[in-house]
């Protein structure tokens, strides 16, 4: 009879030194190599080597998301997909754009336009927590934010209008009218 754990069969580790495969289906093991002969079972007895620190697979993987997501929030903190955003095109109108901006005031944000892209910045506080509150999982991103929405360049610049409702801004950029374009002086 295989006395293995799962972590052990996981790993391959057997209790004495031989090799032990497993039939997933049956469930028969065969045993081979330096502690015993084909088809013996693996002798019983103390396992001198150490056992997993981890109790499962799962504990090990959100360990390792944990240490990943901790280095991605502190090389690029509130960059790259914030925030989220809706580029909407509205025939004969023109572009609306919905940025979705949970927790943030009006304050925090800046636009600007020209007649090819969209800049919102902004910067994202951390909470204040009271004394003796520890974060146990942070999932959200802080600090400074920039993000910027090609359109195609018939936007009328001077008529863009934004504004902040319920941690939604939302960018409306209208198109120029073909009559609308500028004389320009030849120097």
């Amino acid at each position: 009879m295989d006395e293995r754990t799962d972590e052990q069969r996981a790993a391959g580790s057997t209790t004495d030194s031989s090799t032990t495969d497993t039939d997933p289906d049956t469930g028969a093991s065969e045993t081979g190599g330096a502690g015993g002969e084909a088809g013996s079972e693996p002798t019983s007895g103390s396992d001198d080597r150490p056992r997993a620190a981890w109790g499962s697979f799962a504990e090990i993987q959100d360990a390792v998301s944990g240490l990943v997501d901790s280095a991605i929030r502190n090389v690029a903190p509130a960059s790259g997909r914030f925030p989220r955003y809706d580029l909407i095109d509205v025939p004969e109108e023109g572009y609306v754009i919905l940025f979705d901006m949970p927790g943030l005031a009006k304050s925090d944000v800046e636009v600007s336009a020209n007649a090819g892209e969209v800049t919102v910045e902004g910067k994202r506080s951390r909470p204040v927590l009271p004394d003796g509150a520890e974060v146990q999982r942070s999932e959200r991103t802080y600090g400074r934010f920039r993000r910027v929405v090609r359109v195609s360049g018939d936007v009328d610049v001077a008529a863009v209008r934004a504004r902040m409702e319920n941690g939604v801004l939302e960018v409306r950029l209208p198109r120029r009218r073909a009559g609308d374009a500028q004389r320009i002086e030849v120097d």
